[in-house]
């Protein structure tokens, strides 16, 4: 997918000398000098990218970079564990797809020396998710996942005849305003909706939970995914969300007209550059507040032969000013964890094109990653939330399914996967 440039405001200074001194410095070894390969998956150009400026001024590194696409990332790194494979020196990993995954077992303590991470230079909310017995990191968190919501800003015009993102965000500040308002809105658009997929809805309000989902083979509070297939039941009822599968070619086609008014969106959904389509879009705080969606996890095995030389390219890309700036100006940018960065003077500042111009970096700040509160790691994370979309894309599929319903098939496929499950009582 083509990346665009992000047009920034403020570039400091101390940024831009970090960046050429770390990343481009004038090599001092010989001109062909004997080469260390780091090897590593992924899915997109910014590690293979970033690798690229890193070695100007360490000509000794080489890349064996293998793209294994996001949804296969997972499974591929089961495989070679179940196959005795050599892993890849360092491993990129979604935070909320690690399930049989144990960390603290296949991972380095990077907060042990010889690497000794300091862990006041991370920003992200559920750093307990990637913490080993003894309570230590065992990887360095890159794209943040705390996420809100964009909006066409042509239908919000209409409709509400505002486009500021934070009065949007006000208008549609819970689900029930969502609800209330959309019948309004179909009366009014009868040819628009609010979402292009069900599954949008659906992966916002899984995020948004606050506690983990299932502990010690307990369902912890399953009211609240009763909750969530009534409130997709009320949005489907009236009519709110088409039934595009998420990221199905209807879906990404409907980015290209003024169809559809929400989105789910996060800030590494906008460094893909999805939303560069000819359409204006806002970024603002989603119903019921902020949720947790993606993001990216680096880590080293401990089987690597090669781990101190990643660890200096971790360094360099995730843990340094330098790597900050790379990661907001490549393609269409994004913002990173690197937490002294955003002490720098407009560093949190993050000016898209494709959304009108608006800070991003602003309302993320202010509104979004604030409401975003610590979730410790529950048990079968991903899978549970696999068996969860399963049960909405049924609702999509059997229109006339309520929430009650959808909860009970919900249950039944889930005792499936877990056979031995138990419920908490209410």
């Amino acid at each position: 997918m083509k990346f665009y440039r992000l047009s920034l405001v403020v570039l400091t200074l101390a940024l831009a000398l970090f960046l050429s001194a770390a990343f481009s410095a004038p090599p001092a070894a010989p001109a062909n000098p004997p080469q260390e390969v780091l090897t590593v998956w992924g899915w997109d150009d910014f590690l293979p990218d970033a690798f690229a400026e890193y070695q100007k001024a360490h000509p000794e590194i080489a890349l064996n970079y293998t793209v294994v696409e996001k949804s296969e990332m997972l499974q591929r790194f089961k495989l070679a564990l179940a196959l005795n494979q050599a892993l890849p020196d360092i491993c990129i990993l979604e935070s909320e797809t690690l399930d049989g995954i144990d960390g603290s077992e296949l991972f380095l303590d990077l907060e042990e020396a010889p690497y000794s991470l300091p862990r006041d230079q991370v920003l992200e909310f559920r750093l307990a998710q990637f913490e080993n017995d003894q309570g230590h990191l065992w990887a360095v968190p890159a794209t943040l996942s705390a996420s809100g919501i964009a909006y066409n800003r042509a239908i919000a015009q209409a409709f509400l005849q505002t486009e500021d993102p934070v009065q949007v965000g006000i208008v549609f500040s819970s689900w029930a305003d969502v609800v209330s308002k959309g019948l309004k809105f179909r009366k009014q658009f009868p040819e628009k909706a609010m979402f292009a997929s069900l599954e949008d809805a659906a992966v916002m309000l899984f995020g948004q939970s606050r506690t983990p989902y299932l502990q010690n083979n307990t369902l912890l509070q399953p009211y609240r995914f009763l909750n969530a297939f009534q409130i997709l039941d009320a949005l489907q009822e009236a009519g709110l969300a088409l039934s595009y599968q998420q990221y199905s070619p209807q879906w990404m086609n409907s980015l290209e007209t003024d169809q559809v008014f929400f989105y789910p969106c996060s800030l590494w959904l906008m460094s893909m550059g999805i939303f560069h389509t000819g359409q204006s879009w806002g970024f603002t705080r989603a119903p019921s507040g902020s949720y947790a969606w993606g993001g990216t996890v680096w880590a080293i095995p401990k089987t690597s032969r090669h781990a101190e030389a990643a660890w200096n390219f971790i360094q360099a890309v995730l843990l340094s000013p330098s790597g900050a700036a790379y990661a907001k100006n490549h393609g269409t940018g994004t913002l990173i964890s690197y937490s002294p960065a955003y002490a720098e003077e407009g560093y949190q500042d993050l000016i898209m094109e494709d959304f009108a111009g608006q800070n991003i970096g602003k309302m993320y700040f202010d509104q979004i990653f604030p409401e975003v509160q610590t979730r410790p790691a529950g048990e079968n994370e991903a899978l549970l939330k696999e068996v969860y979309l399963q049960t909405v894309r049924a609702m999509m599929g059997m229109p006339e399914m309520n929430g009650e319903e959808a909860y009970v098939l919900f249950l039944q496929k889930l005792r499936q996967r877990l056979p031995d499950y138990q419920e908490e009582s209410a």
